[in-house]
């Protein structure tokens, strides 16, 4: 008795190789700044400080989100939550999304 099965023939749509998906064409074009989980930059000026990657700026740890694509820690005024992303990084797929709807 099979208790996993694979998946169904046609269930998924299958992927041509004259479109990659967005995914690797955004991997292909972000460079990784910082490895994930890897700290942020310490504010030399400060005790308890860390530095926003995109305008760097102090701020407490707790106030940095590190982008999933490219590795920055980014304040919230650097931050697009639409995305999950640093606004740099939202703007790469902004444009992707708007090639892909001409």
């Amino acid at each position: 008795m099979t208790l996993w099965k694979k998946s169904l023939p046609g269930k998924t749509p299958p992927k041509s190789k004259n479109s990659p998906d967005l995914f690797a064409q955004l991997k292909g074009e972000i460079t990784v700044m910082r490895k994930q989980g890897e700290p942020p930059v310490k504010d030399p000026h400060s005790f308890a400080q860390y530095m926003c990657d995109l305008c760097s700026t102090p701020h407490p740890v707790s106030g940095l989100r590190q982008c999933v694509l490219c590795g920055r820690w980014a304040c919230n005024t650097c931050w697009k939550d639409e995305y999950y992303t640093c606004k740099s990084c939202a703007g790469i797929i902004t444009i992707h999304t708007l090639k892909g709807n001409e």
